[in-house]
């Protein structure tokens, strides 16, 4: 199921791009408003209480550092992808082939993020995995389309892309990496919150935020609230 869901992101941004031309700048935009919004509040809500949980002293600092590795290791990934994470789409007309640079960034991403799921419990890491997948998805298959690749080409980049998240909870789900799912949850956490950061920081333009936008954001924010606290209320009756 996992790999399933892993999987029918990247399928459903595909067919997004072409039946809903969600590509689009404007249309790409809103749909990474709301990813990104949707990360940072789950992040906050959920995934740093979950990593942070019994766990005090020096068990609490490392915590911290694979938080700061994970955000300063998806720094270095963004000058592979070029941003493609958070919605920065490049085109080169004249540049036929597939990104080899992009694509490294972008797997390794993928790899990584999906590492704790095999061990992780509850299901909102996978759910916030595959939503951030979608528009990756649709900025990836846009730009290679747009940059003048065969359709060919660009189906098979989404497939290396797609596959790279199930072969990361695959290998995350060794029975010898079991003892590190929190430092990888931590890891996580840390890419998550510079993806957030940065798509919330560049979706203002002049510094203020348009209606759509904001609708986005506040849609994206309440909705991974819910997925949160609706859970925790039910739990207490």
């Amino acid at each position: 199921m996992i790999y399933a869901i892993l999987i029918l992101s990247v399928l459903a941004g595909i067919l997004a791009t072409l039946k809903l031309k969600l590509g689009e700048p404007r249309r790409v935009k809103l749909v990474t408003a709301f990813t990104g919004a949707y990360l940072m509040s789950l992040t906050c809500l959920h995934l740093l209480p979950e990593v942070f949980a019994g766990k005090t002293g020096n068990a609490a600092l490392s915590l911290g550092a694979f938080i700061l590795l994970g955000f300063f290791l998806q720094v270095v990934l963004d000058n592979f992808s070029g941003g493609i994470e958070h919605g920065h789409e490049h085109h080169h007309h004249h540049q036929s082939g597939a990104p080899i640079a992009v694509m490294v960034g972008l797997c390794l991403h993928a790899f990584l993020e999906a590492m704790p799921l095999g061990h992780a419990h509850g299901s909102q890491l996978l759910v916030a995995i595959a939503v951030h997948k979608f528009p990756v998805s649709i900025v990836l298959f846009s730009m290679l389309l747009h940059n003048g690749n065969a359709k060919r080409t660009a189906y098979i980049c989404l497939l290396i892309f797609g596959l790279m998240a199930p072969v990361g909870a695959a290998i995350g789900s060794l029975p010898a990496l079991e003892q590190y799912t929190s430092q990888l949850l931590a890891v996580v956490i840390g890419i998550f919150m510079h993806v957030a950061t940065t798509i919330l920081f560049e979706s203002s333009e002049d510094h203020q935020y348009n209606l759509q936008k904001g609708a986005a954001i506040a849609l994206g924010a309440g909705i991974a609230a819910l997925g949160v606290l609706l859970p925790l209320h039910s739990h207490a009756h």
